[in-house]
């Protein structure tokens, strides 16, 4: 299994994960490891704005906004 070494960690941020770990009964180490996951099971900004921008449709709708808005305030009332 590899190893991590932060360096330069701030004591503030080094107290704050003691302090989360041990409320979570957990060792300081499965506690960063358990943010990790958390952190990279959902996927980057980078990769989120790429996803969207290859689902766009390669041309314009052609909807006029204002109309759209026209009608849902109509379907509101």
């Amino acid at each position: 299994m590899a190893m991590l070494q932060l360096k330069r960690l701030p004591d503030d941020l080094h107290a704050a994960l003691r302090e989360r770990a041990e409320a979570e009964d957990l060792s300081m180490s499965d506690f960063v490891i358990r943010l990790l996951r958390a952190e990279l099971a959902v996927p980057s900004r980078r990769a989120w704005l790429d996803d969207v921008a290859s689902h766009r449709p390669e041309e314009p709708l052609g909807l006029d906004i204002e109309q759209v808005m026209d009608d849902v305030r109509e379907s509101e009332r």
